[in-house]
């Protein structure tokens, strides 16, 4: 059975399309097909992330035009069973009733459908997905876990929301420069479904186009992924993130 998810943040630079592909490629390497599709249109990045940048001819806009998935689907250039469809180059309005008669045509293929949304908050487009898994990415500062609880609160109250933190730093913490994970978790009113480490590797992902299989990043998106199936899985300790 397809699992859909949709990545969201109540402001820019949480790191979101980086959480998104992450856990897009763990679930890869474990075995799943996935397709992702790329929502930010005039600001697309998921091209660029998985190093299809130069072959992008066709994007959501053609497939949503011709209503053929085929018609943008590229193939990741390290993973043989991640598909992407990119957003529009141009900033432009998508139509939603077309996208979601487009992934219900797809969800027999493939095994998780992401969607990575723009950053804020556009409930009516949210509306549209409400079998989806909202994982709503925050970082440790001040702002923007006040951001996420924007997002949880406006989500309509039976869908399935979680919360990732990003660009975990126990140092910083323990520092005193960014708060607690239980602060966080109580800021941004929405229940934990993962902790992704500060890690430089995913600094280099638009560059690399993968994220190693054993580092610290992967065994979190491996934990998130998992806990999206509906396994328990435990929250590592603290130190260990």
């Amino acid at each position: 059975m397809s699992i859909t998810v949709c990545t969201v943040s109540g402001k820019g630079g949480t790191g979101k399309s980086t959480v998104c592909s992450g856990l897009a490629m763990t679930a890869a390497a474990g075995g799943a097909r996935v397709l992702i599709i790329d929502l930010d249109a005039g600001f697309r990045c998921l091209d660029t992330i998985f190093g299809i940048d130069d072959r992008v001819v066709f994007d959501l806009a053609d497939a949503l035009k011709e209503m053929d998935i085929k018609k943008a689907l590229y193939t990741s250039k390290c993973y043989k069973n991640i598909f992407i469809i990119p957003a529009p180059s141009v900033k432009k309005a998508i139509d939603f009733n077309s996208l979601c008669s487009l992934i219900e045509t797809a969800k027999d293929d493939y095994d998780y459908i992401f969607l990575d949304f723009p950053a804020g908050a556009d409930f009516e487009a949210y509306s549209y997905f409400k079998d989806a898994v909202f994982l709503i990415v925050t970082g440790a500062d001040a702002v923007s876990p006040k951001a996420a609880a924007v997002i949880s609160g406006g989500l309509e109250p039976n869908v399935t929301a979680r919360l990732i933190i990003n660009r975990f730093d126990k140092d910083m913490i323990r520092a005193g420069f960014y708060r607690n994970i239980d602060d966080i978790i109580d800021t941004a009113l929405t229940r934990l479904i993962g902790i992704v480490p500060a890690d430089g590797e995913l600094l280099l992902i638009s560059q690399n186009h993968k994220i190693k299989a054993k580092g610290r990043s992967a065994k979190a998106f491996n934990r998130i992924v998992r806990r999206i199936s509906g396994e328990d899985v435990f929250l590592p300790d603290f130190k260990k993130i």
